[in-house]
């Protein structure tokens, strides 16, 4: 396995998008926890499942993204507040430290910051509540053409809000608060203000929606 992909492997990934080269269509990639799957397939479903549109995703790498603004590949960067990023990053990838991955979130937002002005930067609740406003705005900065509606029958797949009951949704609070006070008291405060500080910079160059 190779390093970008040491952390995800899925039934949806494709070969010819496990690295960045010319023939991608767009690079969909953010610090994990940051709606990267589902901005991936949705992306992909608005797109109608074509084989010819290549979807770089999920390397979580800095390195791979910048590589991709290099080639002048359309470059959407996923971005959502450190505490719900991280948390659900080690949700999912229960062996990674709160600190160790605290640190990477920084590393990685301020290794991208000088090139985002060749990227789409979107933030979490318009990534998964307005996403067609997303695949708009990279329409505009690259002048391509992708499609921006999804198709009816997929609508709820893509929006959380239509599946979530009333007994999910407080599941969820509750989850978010045990998370909380995990993240607290496993990281200190001068990383947490770090990361802080990478947000918020970062989060200035979000696309106007």
């Amino acid at each position: 396995m190779t390093r970008t992909r040491r952390f995800m492997r899925s039934e949806e990934a494709r070969p010819e998008e496990a690295r960045v080269h010319r023939g991608l269509s767009i690079v969909v990639d953010g610090f994990p926890g940051s709606a990267n799957s589902f901005a991936m397939r949705a992306f992909r479903a608005m797109q109608g499942e074509s084989p010819a549109c290549l979807i770089g995703n999920h390397y979580h790498s800095p390195a791979e993204t910048i590589r991709a603004t290099a080639l002048d590949i359309p470059v959407l960067l996923t971005l959502r507040r450190p505490l719900d990023s991280v948390g659900s990053m080690v949700r999912r990838w229960p062996f990674v430290p709160f600190n160790a991955a605290l640190r990477w979130y920084a590393m990685f937002y301020e290794a991208v910051e000088p090139h985002l002005g060749k990227m789409v930067v979107s933030d979490f609740e318009t990534t998964t509540g307005r996403f067609a406003s997303v695949v708009g705005a990279v329409n505009d900065q690259f002048g391509t053409d992708f499609r921006t509606i999804l198709p009816e029958d997929r609508m709820e797949e893509f929006e959380p809000r239509l599946r979530q009951d009333e007994h999910e949704q407080v599941r969820r609070r509750e989850q978010a608060a045990s998370m909380r006070e995990r993240f607290m008291e496993a990281t200190s405060q001068n990383r947490r203000e770090t990361a802080d500080r990478v947000y918020e910079r970062v989060c200035m160059r979000v696309f106007d929606s």
